[in-house]
């Protein structure tokens, strides 16, 4: 019955290619005779019996077809078919990415399902795409259409080891999880500052965290990765082992590399810490330019403070404002490098700062998703002149777009001060490209929303215009940086570049060695590729 109805449920997709009813024989009888290859030890009579009347059909699949239909047979409780009356699909950040349907999706609970799951798509040639938190903005970036998805929700431990020095994170979790456990055990570790952001990609692309003054970004206090390689191999990359692939993973992304099935985080002593959001009306913008300069140039005098900078359209405030995320990696209220701060007064009722654990600090941030999405970012040196121009710049661009349904304008300044960038160096550097020499540094990430499609190119050329008047500006006073940070990338930024040559190159090298057939290259085309 359930082969029957895997027969009638396909139609066929113009866009993939068509599976010969030659070869189709010919893949299942591999299956059959060498389980192992596709990571099966041995095959149940009744795997067997259900391979074999698969094999017997006629008719023409394409390639991804035939990888769901074998799937659904190999591990049949975490394959669903979208062309079934019962699929449901699962949650996106954005409605670029929600709008794309997989021909399957693989719920996998383990590496060995990941690694299955990967072998029957290499050996159908069938394109995939893998999903941890879903929160990239544009299409492909954690969807596909009309191929398989590979989703790791369902890989979601977070266990502290005995000595409380590292934690196994699973990919699958989002940040407000793996805080819910921890912080119930009195540790933590440098993760996502926002509740809905995924584990994986996250820590893969970088990582700003509220930690970052003490122990960098999330990408450079990963011990050991757990990784599926492209030949269905599952290995553990560290500083003792498969170093070069460690160091890739630290800012170079996983679609390169592999399929990260686990992380183990360096953890550390936390309790409560005081943080949260100040809200301020426009007149401020001045003097706020000036105060988050000044941090990020004297931010290494204390490790423990975090800042960001951000203005948004709010209708409920009456209009553009700004808004600041102060926090402390203690329970003390107003450390003295917030003295400046402190000064400028936010609006009535604008003060959400308070002491509080870092499950409610990320449930705080978290952003509600919007019909549709866009992120975009440069690198800035730090300086608060070119700021304030740049608030200005995007005040002029978001407003004629008021009248636009949903829209949802934003953006922010991310700290890149010095101790910052020296904490990337830990534990043999990582993959950014980032050095003192280049001073302190200041993140822009524009991020705007809205409802409908046909507003699309009015949105992006108008945060087009912001960007690329921004960059010019900053280019003429000598104050542009190459850096383009990967979690905040739109799809045509060029973020490997960003990193510089040397390291560019080097992650070209990491690819070469651990992907020589150029798998993922071929398969896994969603989010930033090196090909």
């Amino acid at each position: 019955m359930k082969l029957h109805f895997l027969a009638l449920a396909f139609a066929p997709v113009a866009t993939l290619a068509t599976a010969s009813t030659n070869s189709s024989v010919s893949i299942i009888s591999q299956v059959l005779s060498n389980p192992a290859s596709v990571g099966i030890p041995s095959l149940s009579s009744a795997e067997a019996a259900q391979l074999h009347a698969l094999n017997h059909q006629r008719g023409e699949w394409n390639s991804c077809q035939l990888a769901c239909s074998i799937l659904s047979i190999l591990i049949p409780s975490d394959v669903s078919l979208s062309s079934s009356p019962t699929y449901t699909p699962i949650p996106y950040w954005s409605a670029q990415q929600a709008a794309l349907i997989p021909t399957c999706r693989a719920d996998v609970s383990s590496a060995t399902e990941i690694s299955t799951t990967l072998r029957i798509a290499k050996l159908t040639a069938c394109h995939l795409t893998v999903k941890s938190g879903g929160h990239a903005a544009f299409a492909g970036g954690s969807s596909i259409q009309d191929g398989i998805l590979i989703n790791l929700a369902k890989m979601n431990e977070v266990t502290l080891s005995k000595d409380r020095k590292t934690t196994r994170v699973g990919p699958g979790n989002v940040w407000s999880g793996v805080f819910k456990v921890l912080d119930s055990l009195g540790v933590s570790v440098v993760g996502g500052r926002e509740a809905g952001v995924g584990v994986g990609g996250l820590t893969l692309g970088g990582g700003i965290s509220y930690f970052s003054g003490r122990y960098g970004w999330a990408c450079d206090n990963v011990v050991n990765y757990e990784i599926i390689l492209a030949n269905g191999s599952i290995v553990s990359a560290s500083r003792s082992s498969h170093p070069d692939l460690y160091w890739a993973l630290r800012g170079g992304g996983g679609s390169n590399f592999g399929i990260v099935s686990a992380f183990d985080l360096m953890t550390f002593e936390q309790g409560p810490l005081w943080g949260g959001s100040r809200i301020y009306e426009m007149k401020y913008n001045a003097s706020l330019a000036d105060t988050f300069s000044n941090f990020v140039t004297n931010a290494p005098n204390d490790d423990f403070a975090h800042l960001y900078l951000a203005f948004a359209y709010a209708p409920a405030f009456g209009g553009f404002i700004a808004d600041t995320g102060p926090t402390y990696g203690k329970p003390v209220a107003n450390a003295s490098i917030f003295a400046e701060l402190d000064r400028i007064p936010p609006v009535d009722g604008g003060d959400f700062t308070g002491v509080q654990n870092m499950t409610a600090l990320s449930i705080a941030l978290n952003q509600t998703s919007f019909a549709r999405e866009t992120f975009k970012t440069v690198t800035f040196k730090n300086d608060a002149t070119l700021i304030k121009d740049v608030i200005q710049i995007f005040v002029d661009e978001a407003a004629p777009l008021l009248n636009i349904s949903g829209f949802a304008p934003a953006f922010a300044f991310q700290p890149l001060s010095l101790n910052i960038i020296e904490k990337m160096s830990m534990n043999g550097g990582n993959a950014l490209g980032l050095s003192t020499d280049e001073g302190p540094l200041t993140i822009m990430n524009p991020n705007w929303g809205w409802n409908l499609a046909s507003d699309d190119d009015t949105v992006y050329a108008a945060i087009d215009r912001f960007v690329s008047r921004s960059v010019e500006l900053a280019r003429k006073r000598g104050l542009d940086n190459k850096f383009i940070y990967m979690n905040y990338a739109s799809r045509e930024q060029d973020v490997f570049g960003g990193y510089g040559e040397k390291s560019e190159r080097r992650l070209r090298g990491v690819r070469r060695m651990y992907d020589e057939e150029n798998v993922f290259g071929e398969l896994w085309r969603g989010y930033f590729r090196l090909d």
